[in-house]
């Protein structure tokens, strides 16, 4: 599968709700470096284990991260940042992400590059991209389409994480639910 993926993913409790007084918190990946290198967590292998094989053909330019996994179709590719405690909005404030995705082609045995967040409370929302379509993977036959070809601009907001909204390219495409599971509060890009 060959991802282009622009992620500005902000974690931003409060920050579209400026007259309650909260502080926006920020938590971004723009582009400028790998996430790696800015933070993030890299998690890669293949069917043998984790950290075995090549990994995806990562390359870096003008703010646009390409993961490129094509040449094996068993590659997994992500990065994840931890934050328990720090994602679940008070009363009043909103959890707001933000990123910029084109999806090349997905071919193999996974389900497509992804943007999942856990809550501290062990709920959970995610979304698999294929190239003309989102699947919303923690709830039924939750299918999005878009249009193939170009980035879209996503926007995912939620004031108790145990439901959302999520925009495509300014336009409200979704009103869903999050999903129990077990784990630490994090953001995981997925690839």
């Amino acid at each position: 599968m060959t991802t282009r993926m622009l992620f500005t993913v902000a974690a931003a409790p409060g920050a579209l709700v400026a007259q309650a007084g909260a502080e926006p918190y920020w938590l971004t990946y723009e582009g400028n470096d790998l996430p790696e290198n800015e933070g993030w967590t890299r998690y890669w292998g293949n069917q043998d284990d984790e950290y075995q094989g090549d990994g995806a053909i990562r390359t870096l330019e003008d703010g646009v991260l390409t993961i490129d996994t094509l040449h094996d179709p068993w590659i997994y590719d992500y990065n994840w940042i931890d934050r328990p405690g720090e994602f679940d909005p008070e009363p009043g404030e909103l959890l707001v992400m933000e990123w910029r995705l084109e999806v090349d082609e997905v071919v193999g045995v996974w389900c497509g590059p992804g943007v999942s967040l856990a809550s501290d409370e062990r709920w959970r929302a995610g979304f698999a991209f294929h190239e003309d379509y989102i699947w919303s993977f923690f709830e039924d036959d939750a299918f999005i389409p878009i249009t193939p070809g170009v980035f879209h601009e996503y926007r995912f907001v939620s004031s108790d994480l145990r439901s959302y909204e999520l925009y495509i390219d300014g336009e409200l495409a979704r009103q869903g639910a999050w999903g129990q599971f077990a784990g630490p509060a994090r953001i995981k890009c997925l690839v």
